[in-house]
């Protein structure tokens, strides 16, 4: 796959977070695709303390490494940093519930503070650092994996990443809410990469 090529599995969490934040283009995609091979597992297992539904707990997932990546200078490095994964997936994970308790549903009550991360709630058109890692993959398996999507996953996907269209204009194209449109774009980075991975295992 190119670019995640890299010989990064013997590098430390700090000379990832460095090469991430300091590297080339090339090296800073790959940098982040480590970050996320190496902890996606443990961050998923550590939402699922919180969630129940397997395809929240995906989603929490993929939007708790947006909000550390976009974070990720904030990092102190003489900390760990899956402590700080965890950190930012609870509140991610209890952000959901607080949520869900306003639609109705019965939740457990938090006093977690989520106020840091109600940014992520606006629609942005910009791409994260996932949507630059997927989109800047072999472009002959990127559209593979677009194309082994569920269908309604795949045609929002290939509306964003080969269209390269703004939420507001899927929306408008799909006719659908401009949230269901930031969900299915959620879930359909997290099963690419999860499809990326597994080639790159290959």
């Amino acid at each position: 796959m190119g670019k995640t090529g890299l010989k990064l599995t013997d590098i430390d969490d700090n000379g990832l977070v460095r090469l991430a934040l300091e590297g080339s283009r090339s090296e800073s995609e790959a940098a982040f695709f480590a970050i996320y091979a190496r902890y996606h597992k443990a961050v998923s297992g550590h939402i699922a303390k919180y969630v129940k539904e397997t395809e929240e707990i995906e989603d929490i997932c993929m939007e708790s490494f947006e909000k550390a990546f976009g974070k990720l200078a904030t990092f102190n490095q003489e900390n760990k940093l899956s402590t700080w994964l965890f950190r930012i997936a609870r509140n991610t994970a209890f952000d959901h519930q607080g949520k869900s308790k306003s639609m109705g549903r019965k939740v457990e009550k938090t006093s977690i503070d989520n106020s840091q991360d109600e940014a992520i709630e606006v629609a942005d058109d910009r791409l994260s650092p996932e949507d630059d890692i997927i989109s800047n993959q072999d472009h002959e398996n990127f559209l593979y994996c677009i194309d082994k999507l569920p269908e309604h996953y795949m045609t929002i996907a290939r509306m964003c990443f080969v269209d390269n269209l703004g939420y507001k204009e899927i929306a408008e194209k799909a006719d659908i809410p401009i949230n269901t449109v930031k969900t299915r774009i959620s879930r359909a980075k997290s099963l690419i990469i999860r499809m990326m991975l597994d080639i790159e295992k290959q």
